[in-house]
């Protein structure tokens, strides 16, 4: 009995909260041979906030109908809540290794994607209800908008475009991925859309470079070590999102954020070849990220420079004073002789 009382207000708290044609609930069933009430309800498009509202429910009804809430129970359910915003964090290290790497751009990305995914799945999880600074549907937008961008830079920089097909392509994909996703944001096309546009375009690329070379290009060592791993964690992180979340929400989802920003390290290339080298490679700072052209060491270098300039002076150049080679002596000739010779008086 009370786990029906438990099922009724779980129902209607997800009638409640839920959007508009996402939930389709169907009369509660019992299924046979269970102790327990099993209760299920279809959903016609299930996000994150419906799969934890099936966990919680599938948690609080493999309860006896007699035994109350432990604290063992309540503290494995938050945990496994949390599971997924804790789980947003693998995104941090992805955009540490960017910035190693000279790729300040993606480092930025990969930085974005993580900020929103965590605040966006902690709206969902117990007891976080007050990072939720923006409205729920936005911080889903920029959730999902900044994983398939994560994974349109990626693939541009492993294509290795010159300037400035690099930046056009760059923002080819900002501008129609923001546009796909408005206006649909859990369908296949969201993540296949930029991964199948960009996966043809590196195509064409390396062809062209193969045939002006003759050869293999890039070198093996990309396909063995770079492409064909992050290929694979790649379509795992999109079979768990799409096709397993069935399974158990809060566990799948997290597994898929792992895989995605390994997918995403790996694919990265070495080193960016526009980042420099040496004393002359380009650093993501804080003066970098608030904009300044000029940070506090090249101020003080340029000002030592210019004290060591030396001021400017007139030159004028002056003839050198050649003087006669004097002559060989002469044998059999007196001193006297030689000074005459020599015009010495």
């Amino acid at each position: 009995m009370q786990t029906a009382v438990l099922y009724d207000s779980t129902h209607a708290h997800a009638r409640a909260r839920a959007p508009a044609g996402h939930l389709k609930f169907k009369g509660p069933k019992r299924t046979a041979g269970c102790q327990g009430a099993h209760f299920h309800y279809g959903l016609k498009k299930r996000g994150p906030r419906e799969h934890l509202l099936l966990a919680q429910t599938s948690l609080l009804q493999d309860r006896e109908p007699s035994a109350g809430p432990s604290l063992a129970a309540m503290g494995a359910f938050i945990a496994k809540m949390l599971l997924p915003t804790v789980s947003s964090v693998v995104f941090l290290p992805a955009a540490s290794v960017a910035a190693k790497r000279g790729f300040h751009m993606e480092a930025m990305v990969y930085f974005f994607t993580m900020f929103f995914t965590a605040i966006y799945h902690a709206c969902d999880g117990p007891g976080l209800t007050i990072l939720c600074f923006m409205k729920y549907d936005i911080l889903e937008y920029f959730s999902v908008y900044g994983t398939a961008l994560s994974m349109w830079v990626t693939l541009i920089a492993l294509a290795d475009f010159d300037e400035p097909q690099r930046s056009t392509m760059t923002m080819f994909g900002v501008l129609t991925i923001s546009v796909r996703i408005y206006q649909d944001r859990w369908g296949y096309g969201v993540y296949s859309g930029p991964i199948g546009s960009a996966v043809f375009i590196i195509t064409v690329k390396w062809l062209q470079k193969m045939k002006e070379l003759r050869a293999v290009y890039p070198d093996k060592r990309v396909y063995t070590q770079q492409v064909g791993p992050g290929c694979c964690f790649g379509a795992l992180a999109l079979m768990l999102r799409f096709y397993f979340e069935e399974w158990d929400y809060a566990y799948v989802h997290s597994f898929y954020h792992l895989s995605l920003a390994v997918s995403l390290v790996l694919l990265l290339p070495k080193k960016n070849r526009y980042a420099g080298t040496g004393r002359n490679a380009a650093k993501l700072s804080c003066w970098t990220l608030c904009c300044c052209s000029l940070s506090p060491g090249s101020s003080k270098e340029k000002t030592k420079k210019a004290e060591k300039k030396p001021s400017r002076s007139v030159w004028t150049p002056t003839l050198p004073l050649l003087s006669p080679p004097p002559s060989t002596p002469v044998k059999g000739t007196s001193i006297s002789k030689l000074k005459e010779m020599n015009g010495w008086k």
